[in-house]
């Protein structure tokens, strides 16, 4: 099926019926929902600089020849410019030398030029093209490329971004308007989308996060790198981010704030509702990089007095909000701690067995205050997904989960190789 590329049909001169000059083509219109939409408008510019909106069903003839003409039905005087509706946009002036997601590849490119395929004698997009060779044509040097990669003994890449993968990034839409258009990126893992958004700018990174569900993004911020955390947490609205922040866990909401200024970290906790931002604010009083400072206080704990089968019964009900409850606690009075057990202990244990006879006494447990070094190596040590930390009075404040502990050592093990390659 041919293809034609927007670089090769912008400019074009528009001819009416009679074959008078009535502009040049300057963009062209779609419904962009749809694998691949077909061009619904042409956008004219006319000699005055005043653009024209026509229908597609003005078009008599489709260029077939490199330059040639647009050629129109009916004449000059008959045409009757119209307006664009809500659901079309502009691809030149929306897509062209703009960022747009590949969700397929999970990554951000620039969109050099656009493709169509002729279909019944329209055009109907086909997908964007972000390499060197859509970025020679958008420079009208395509064929200089093509003879100077021959000349290397290669050959020029034709790098196609289908339609239906792609996802356009416009800051300038409504958040219902971009809850419609940003369908596909929404579906993507948080982990993904917090690469995509590394890869933005703020204004941009804020338009991808507006329509997302606050989960969603809450999960998509806390992936992303720390200063991209902070940039993003910074733009939004303080009721917007209250919201985010409240459905992160307490100790990545915290380290959040920790990297914003005092004023604003205030502003934000004020918005918080009062018991998250009264957890978040107990886990600023610690240094980042210890105990106090990595734990969350989204843990499990049970009396002692529980049997394995009311434990299940509470997990079910009460722990949809724990960070990890493959290890379990067991409390005393004041909260102290005088056991632990794990989720596999739990369901093959008798249903009637109390907690204090499934539990393991003997607790490894650090203090808000134990560095990170001495954390990872009590984890290694005794293959803990998870650490207690426990104050000097024995009540348990919270845990210390081993990807917490990897997010900060691993980039340093990453920057000490760095180093060492060019040293």
């Amino acid at each position: 099926m041919p293809t034609r590329s927007l670089a090769e049909l912008r400019r074009r001169p528009v001819l009416d019926a009679a074959g008078s000059l009535i502009g040049h083509l300057e963009d062209l219109v779609v419904q962009p929902l749809g694998q691949k939409p077909l061009v619904s408008r042409i956008c004219v510019r006319r000699p005055d600089r005043e653009e024209w909106l026509l229908p597609w069903e003005a078009i008599a003839e489709l260029p077939d020849r490199p330059r040639a003409p647009f050629r129109l039905r009916s004449a000059a005087a008959d045409l009757v410019p119209g307006s664009m509706r809500p659901d079309e946009i502009r691809l030149a002036k929306t897509l062209l030398d703009k960022k747009v997601v590949d969700t397929v590849r999970k990554k951000v490119v620039r969109v050099n030029d656009i493709e169509f395929e002729r279909i019944e004698g329209r055009l109907q997009v086909a997908g964007v093209e972000g390499g060197i060779r859509g970025l020679l044509r958008h420079l009208h040097s395509e064929r200089v490329g093509e003879r100077l990669a021959g000349f290397l003994g290669s050959i020029l890449p034709h790098e196609v971004i289908a339609w239906e993968a792609i996802e356009p990034i416009e800051t300038d839409l409504s958040r219902a308007r971009r809850r419609a258009l940003y369908s596909k990126l929404a579906k993507l893992h948080p982990a993904d989308i917090a690469d995509i958004m590394e890869e933005l700018n703020p204004s941009e990174r804020a338009a991808i996060l507006a329509v997302l569900d606050e989960e969603t993004a809450a999960e998509a911020i806390t992936e992303a790198e720390p200063e991209v955390q902070a940039s993003v947490v910074q733009m939004m609205e303080p009721e917007q981010a209250a919201d985010i922040l409240e459905e992160m866990e307490p100790d990545e909401a915290a380290d959040i704030l920790s990297d914003l200024s005092d004023a604003k970290a205030e502003e934000l906790l004020e918005s918080m509702e009062p018991a998250e931002a009264q957890e978040v604010e107990e886990l600023l009083e610690h240094e980042e990089d210890t105990a106090g400072g990595l734990m969350t206080t989204e843990h499990v704990a049970f009396p002692a007095t529980l049997t394995a089968a009311e434990a299940i019964q509470r997990i079910r009900h009460e722990a949809k909000d724990a960070e990890t409850i493959y290890y379990m606690y067991v409390t005393g009075p004041e909260e102290r701690l005088l056991g632990v057990f794990s989720l596999r202990e739990l369901i093959l244990a008798d249903p009637e067995q109390r907690l204090e006879q499934l539990m393991h006494a003997e607790v490894v447990h650090v203090t808000p205050e134990t560095e990170l070094r001495e954390v990872a190596e009590l984890q290694t040590k005794y293959n803990l997904l998870a650490l207690p930390v426990v104050s000097g009075a024995g009540e348990l404040l919270g845990i210390v989960t081993v990807d917490d502990v990897l997010n900060l050592i691993l980039p340093m093990i990453w920057k000490k190789r760095a180093v060492r390659r060019y040293i």
